[in-house]
């Protein structure tokens, strides 16, 4: 009798402990899945626009009234490391860090410039190693999440607005955007392979930097660099060899819509956010392209993020009065969005965990 009765209560003790466990072990990612944030310029109150929601981007919460830290700055990109952290950049030489998921946010001490320059563009790796570009050739680097900061030499990317930076690793990093010397911008590419020490320019043939370069990305081997007119070019092999492309004609408009975002899922799958409000997507690394009806209209978007192949989210700014930033989601790999909300004010990019 004793003997079943230690059985049982053993054995309520260990179905006690998986249930422990198995919460411990699930509840954990799915909750971290749900995490977004969004930002953009600084509205009627006087502080910069950080949007979070905890639910997949079905609702959300303003973050940051209040702080001085953020007031007055317009934040163009958002990037999340974790639940805690989140770096945001922004004008006036700004970056931004969470250490606590948003509830304070703190400016980073940078070196002293001569003058001043808005940050555009973020790359994260390994979640320490952080790569920011901006206006007048600026570039920034921390190996210590955030702690110190160093600043490439300008002279390089003199009269360069630098508006994407991606980091493939701790030591090769890519940058590019536009020279502002001249009537007209034209694109810029530069590439460092010993952790910005050094760089190189890299000139794509039949003189494709004539068009204005706007961001980079990459999933494996494959390293897109995209803008202007709705260009492009990418390299399925690192970096060694480049193609020139453009996406087709995807109605709408009487010139080709710019790139302003594009991200990679992987290698194959590349899904951009243009102007007319166009989301586009392929699946085959470029051959084929589709135009994902968004159901908005008079914006351009401007930020994507994806958990998967499935799920996204997208963000647009306004061409208009009332400024109405438009949030879309899809749950079905774009085969339709669905318009979440409107935010008040300005919007420029999103950002979201993965597990």
């Amino acid at each position: 009798m004793k003997k079943t009765t230690l059985l049982f209560a053993l054995s309520l003790l260990a179905i006690l402990a998986i249930t422990i466990s198995c919460k411990h072990d699930n509840t954990d990612p799915d909750f971290r899945k749900n995490y977004a944030w969004a930002c953009g310029f600084h509205d009627s109150t006087g502080y910069a626009i950080i949007m979070f929601s905890s639910d997949g981007g079905e609702t959300w919460t303003r973050q940051g009234l209040g702080q001085s830290s953020l007031i007055g700055y317009d934040l163009n990109d958002i990037k999340a490391v974790d639940t805690n952290t989140v770096w945001a950049t922004g004008s006036d030489n700004s970056i931004f860090k969470t250490s606590n998921g948003g509830k304070t946010w703190t400016r980073a001490i940078l070196p002293a410039l001569t003058f001043n320059s808005v940050l555009f563009s973020i790359s994260i790796i390994n979640k320490i190693n952080l790569w920011i570009s901006g206006s007048n050739g600026l570039i920034y680097h921390s190996t210590d999440n955030g702690n110190t900061w160093s600043m490439s030499d300008t002279t390089f990317f003199r009269n360069k607005m630098l508006q994407g930076i991606w980091a493939i690793n701790e030591k090769e990093v890519y940058v590019t955007g536009g020279n502002t010397q001249g009537a007209e911008v034209t694109g810029f590419i530069a590439r460092t392979s010993d952790g910005g020490q050094s760089w190189d320019s890299i000139v794509p043939n039949d003189n494709y930097n004539r068009n204005e370069w706007i961001g980079i990305t990459s999933s494996g081997s494959t390293i897109v660099v995209y803008g202007g007119k709705s260009h492009y070019i990418v390299s399925f092999d690192g970096g060694s060899t480049w193609k020139n492309d453009s996406l087709p004609m995807l109605g709408g408009g009487d010139m080709p819509p710019d790139i302003n975002h594009l991200i990679m899922p992987d290698p194959n799958t590349w899904w951009g956010a243009l102007d007319e409000s166009k989301i586009i997507l392929t699946t085959d690394g470029g051959v084929n392209w589709t135009n994902q009806p968004t159901g908005v209209g008079g914006s351009f978007m401007t930020g994507l993020a994806t958990w998967d192949n499935q799920n996204a989210l997208a963000i647009g700014i306004p061409l208009s009065f009332p400024l109405r930033s438009p949030l879309i989601k899809t749950a079905d790999g774009g085969l339709s969005w669905r318009l979440i909300t409107n935010f008040k004010g300005q919007m420029r990019k999103v950002t979201c965990i993965k597990n």
